[in-house]
């Protein structure tokens, strides 16, 4: 019998040297998870549609007829010129796959959404990147990169993980420079932002514009997302690109019930992230940490502190995103909205807490020697920092709460640093 380290397997072009995607955590017990962009949740009533319409939606094969009509009627097309797919990266991978292939190109920005380059890679597509930190669109430096094998130029807007945005005029020109090219659209945080362009777009027959109900909406456990355009021959390419049933029926079903009940629901839930992003904003400006201007529902932090804002709020019991030593992001940190007043005071309290300690007995730094102590002061909206001899111990005392672990108190001098 052949052995698993004897056989001969090889990955399939693209596949070899893309990593697996994965999350870094604390291991702290976490009640307020602010690390995915998730939405607010829709109301739980919306679960009894899927008693209203029966077992039938679990023993008949999809057909998202329904939920693609209500959305080309939202964005003004017919339903021809929409697919519904799982989620906003269904879309992008069938769009990847449609029109890229070896000796073809992608144009983006860096950072951008890092599911774009490993779905040009899969497809066997190379990638060309432009910089493209804050401020402005970099529409300019983006021209001067389009060469005649650039198939798919994407602009990530508001962009994830910074939260810019780009405007017409930048999708205008790289539309018009680029005729041979498709031109995408990723609008996945568009409700948070200013201006929605998803129309501007359509009206450039190489356009094509990626959504999703996964933030806004609430829905992101349903995997309903779309991609939108006026060339009928993009979206009958991105069909044939994937499966024939993509998206699960109770998905479908839960999606159009969403969409027809919602009565102003997601409007008020978007108001309240803008708000969110405001107080954030303020706070850390407050605390001298450096973030961009962000139009999506999280803010974007660059700060050497990142692995220890990460780890000092999770002993509080929330989560957010921190990359480290990633070769592009560097030391940063994005942090979702909650979108609920009450979860923001307690998130700009956190963040307050574990880079301005305060002296009068409480939101402090606690050394603790117990793990009953490292409880009690979770408990207290403390900062719990665990001192131990033993470094065995380690793992227990991060998942009972505490942020850090040291065998010697001078080690906390370097938490800030």
């Amino acid at each position: 019998m052949t052995t698993i380290a004897e056989a001969k397997i090889k990955p399939a072009p693209g596949i070899d040297g893309v990593k697996a995607y994965s999350v870094p955590k604390h291991p702290a017990p976490i009640d307020l998870k602010l690390d995915a962009n998730e939405g607010g949740a829709p109301d739980a009533a919306l679960l009894k549609r899927i008693q209203e319409i029966g077992p039938d939606v679990m023993r008949r094969y999809p057909d998202a007829s329904a939920v693609q009509r209500l959305l080309a009627m939202r964005n003004g097309v017919e339903p021809a010129n929409l697919i519904v797919t799982a989620g906003a990266d269904d879309a992008l991978d069938r769009l990847c796959r449609a029109v890229l292939a070896p000796g073809r190109e992608l144009l983006l920005t860096n950072p951008s959404f890092e599911m774009l380059p490993r779905y040009a890679r899969i497809a066997g597509a190379s990638i060309r990147e432009v910089k493209w930190w804050s401020g402005a669109f970099p529409t300019d430096e983006m021209l001067r990169e389009i060469k005649p094998n650039t198939a798919l130029i994407a602009m990530v807007s508001p962009n994830n993980p910074t939260g810019t945005v780009a405007i017409r005029e930048d999708f205008a020109r790289l539309a018009e420079a680029a005729p041979q090219a498709v031109i995408l659209l990723d609008h996945a945080y568009v409700e948070f932002a200013d201006e929605d362009m998803t129309s501007f777009a359509l009206q450039f027959p190489n356009a094509i514009v990626a959504r999703t109900l996964s933030k806004a909406w609430g829905l992101a456990g349903l995997r309903v997302g779309y991609a939108v355009s006026a060339n009928e021959d993009l979206i009958s390419w991105m069909r044939a690109s994937g499966g024939p049933y993509a998206v699960a029926r109770p998905s479908i079903a839960l999606a159009a019930a969403r969409i027809e009940a919602d009565h102003g629901a997601m409007e008020k839930f978007v108001k309240q992230v803008r708000a969110d992003r405001r107080a954030l904003g303020g706070v850390l400006d407050e605390l001298g940490v450096r973030h961009s201007a962000s139009e999506a529902n999280f803010v974007f932090i660059t700060d050497s502190r990142a692995l220890w804002i990460r780890d000092a709020l999770a002993s509080l019991g929330i989560s957010i995103r921190a990359y480290s030593g990633d070769p592009v992001l560097g030391e940063s940190l994005r942090i979702t909205c909650p979108g609920d007043e009450i979860q923001c005071q307690r998130l700009v309290r956190a963040l307050r807490t574990a880079l301005k300690p305060s002296t009068q007995g409480a939101d402090e730094w606690i050394v603790c020697h117990t793990l009953d102590e490292v409880r009690s002061a979770r408990a207290n909206g403390d900062v719990a920092i665990a001192l131990v001899a033993d470094r065995g111990k380690t793992d227990e005392f991060l998942r009972a709460g505490a942020a850090r672990v040291v065998t010697d108190i001078k080690e906390m001098e370097t938490f800030l640093q």
